[in-house]
């Protein structure tokens, strides 16, 4: 890397901070419309959908200076600052929520996917994590996401390198695309099976509790494991051995109601209740605890400031339970589904991990990529 040239980002680019409150209120969310990037939709160079806001085109008008474009980037202010968001022309033209930063590249000197691949690597997030202001949340400001140090080379260099990358990225999206899909049929087939079902017994009666994890959350960060690293967040870190195996649930125990579903060997944090069910029942607890999010958070979150799940109310919640030759026909449907599901998910984490480790190596010149 001794012929490349190192830069701020402020050098190359405009820093814009999102919209504040005052300029979008909570009133002007709808259930459809333009979609608003925040921080808690910011995954690994991508947007997660799953949670989105969204305003109206006569909102988005109104703010368009936040607009995004294809080949912006966009940061959080606070949580999970080292993670960006990198904009293609699929998302061009959602919005920047409150509660985050937008850049946008000016210099013809770089390629902005280039720069955005770079920003990943393990080095700058932990330069941005170092840089951090806040003792309990990490906040970023306009000045320190100016000053990231980045290094690029000539510009024929990084479309190679680039052109590399992108393939290993559309491979992880493919991954996450049939992930989504399967994740929503599995859903269907619960809800047009046995969702409204009468009632024959409650949650404690196939429930199985795992044991409570002593691992933290900040233990885990920046470790390369072996093993999915399950919290109350949205994000799915990685850890260096294993608590559990087979199938199981993982919900919040703070904040806001939330479930997920794996099948295999993994971890998990202490903020995090693991969770199983007897006689094969695993998959339908599962998409059974997914049905009943918004009852989670309304009945079962409790507490003043930061709520908490209440297991013992959660555990004597009435539910419908299949017979034995019912479940075995749900899960001839549904456990291939999961299977998959885990398995694309595996294979994202290896590929991310070749990503991390052959970006480096590209960086200095230990490989050079053909024409």
């Amino acid at each position: 890397m001794s012929n490349w040239t190192e830069k701020n980002l402020g050098d190359i680019s405009k820093i814009i901070t999102g919209p504040f409150g005052t300029q979008l209120h909570k009133s002007d969310y709808k259930s459809s419309g333009i979609a608003v990037i925040m921080p808690q939709n910011i995954g690994d160079r991508t947007i997660s959908y799953e949670k989105i806001a969204f305003i109206s085109e006569e909102d988005a008008k109104r703010l368009k200076r936040y607009v995004v474009h294809q080949n912006d980037i966009v940061y959080a202010r606070r949580g999970d600052v080292e993670k960006h968001a990198f904009i293609s022309e699929k998302e061009d033209g959602e919005l920047c929520g409150t509660g985050c930063f937008l850049v946008r590249f000016e210099s013809e000197e770089v390629i902005p996917e280039f720069i955005s691949y770079y920003l990943n690597t393990p080095q700058i997030k932990k330069w941005i994590l170092k840089n951090a202001v806040g003792s309990n949340m990490p906040n970023l400001n306009t000045d320190i996401l100016k000053n990231v140090p980045v290094k690029f080379p000539d510009i024929n260099i990084q479309k190679r390198i680039v052109k590399t990358m992108s393939l290993i990225s559309k491979k992880i999206l493919t991954n996450r695309e049939i992930n989504n899909n399967l994740d929503k049929m599995a859903y269907k087939t619960y809800m047009h099976l046995y969702f409204g079902k009468k009632p024959n017994g409650k949650v404690s009666d196939i429930l199985v509790e795992n044991s409570k994890s002593k691992i933290q959350v900040g233990d885990a960060k920046g470790i390369k494991g072996n093993y999915p690293f399950f919290t109350s967040g949205d994000t799915i870190l990685e850890w260096d051995d294993y608590l559990v195996s087979g199938r199981n649930c993982y919900l919040n125990t703070g904040g806001n109601a939330d479930v997920k579903f794996y099948v295999g060997k993994s971890a998990y944090s202490t903020d995090t209740w693991c969770i199983t069910a007897k006689n094969g029942m695993e998959d339908y607890l599962f998409l059974m605890l997914k049905s009943i999010t918004p009852e989670l958070n309304i009945k079962f979150f409790q507490g003043t400031g930061l709520k908490h799940l209440q297991k013992p109310l959660l555990k004597y919640r009435e539910i419908y339970i299949p017979s034995e030759q019912e479940i075995k026909f749900f899960n001839k449907k549904i456990q291939p589904m999961f299977n998959l599901i885990a398995s694309n998910t595996r294979e994202n984490q290896n590929l991310m991990n070749l990503r991390d480790w052959l970006l480096p190596i590209l960086m200095n010149e230990q490989a050079i990529v053909e024409n």
